[in-house]
């Protein structure tokens, strides 16, 4: 299964679930992440918006915003979330891997590990490459990624199979395993959705790879994108451990 076939029947399940509440999260740090480097953007590209909870966000705030994912059936949930709120966000099906935009933002944001999907550090490059194509002179990239440690450790402590109940109509069931030669953590998702007295069952295969920073800093100079900062805690803007699970990334267009 590839990075075309995920969120199709699990997109519901991702919208309607506790998901969001990451997004929700960022969006709250997200203005003093800005403040830290003295940043006050009117535009704002997020790349894997998902179900468009930060999306909305940003624009409730006043600034000009879109979102690209190439997933159709969360981009729909996430045009219900703006129509819902009542503001304007242009969203866009497309790959990151071959983004083609006709604008340029102040600020390029892409949350909850979407990075991690890109398996292929050549492709990553490439991705890094268009996010410098339409950030404006001294525009910000801000992203988080997954470490090896997340994937390989934390991720796996939670298996073989555990859990998740989301609501009284959704649960799921992940089954996590993960390939040290290939640093690539596969999960494996299996969601139950309760329709009427049914059960409607879903299963997906989402696989994401570790980079270590060396390479993420390598790729990010590749693409002509500097980096500022890297934290492991963005709340205590810390630097990241060898424990540390997620790196969050500010970068600039050189």
């Amino acid at each position: 299964m590839g990075m075309m076939d995920i969120y199709r029947g699990f997109a519901e399940v991702y919208a309607r679930g506790s998901y969001p509440e990451y997004s929700m999260w960022i969006a709250g740090l997200f203005p003093r992440l800005l403040e830290q480097f003295n940043a006050a953007p009117t535009s704002l590209l997020d790349l894997a918006c998902g179900e468009g909870t930060f999306a909305v966000l940003q624009a409730q705030r006043g600034m000009r915003v879109a979102g690209v994912d190439m997933s159709p059936e969360l981009l729909r949930f996430a045009q219900e979330r703006a129509s819902q709120t009542g503001v304007e966000v242009s969203f866009f099906e497309q790959d990151m891997r071959s983004l083609r935009l006709d604008d340029s933002f102040d600020v390029v944001t892409c949350w909850y590990d979407s990075l991690n999907y890109i398996l292929d550090y050549d492709e990553l490059v490439t991705v890094f490459g268009n996010v410098a194509q339409v950030l404006n002179p001294g525009g910000l990239f801000i992203f988080d990624m997954n470490t090896i440690h997340g994937l390989a450790v934390e991720w796996q402590h939670q298996g073989p199979a555990y859990v998740q109940e989301n609501s009284d109509r959704v649960f799921e069931v992940h089954r996590p395993r993960y390939d040290s030669a290939r640093s690539i953590a596969t999960l494996r998702i299996t969601a139950f959705v309760r329709e009427g007295t049914q059960w409607r069952r879903i299963d997906e295969e989402h696989r994401e790879r570790g980079y270590p920073l060396m390479d993420i800093e390598r790729a990010l100079a590749e693409a002509r994108l500097r980096r500022l900062a890297c934290w492991g805690n963005p709340r205590e803007m810390s630097p990241p451990q060898s424990d540390s699970g997620r790196i969050f990334v500010i970068a600039q267009r050189c």
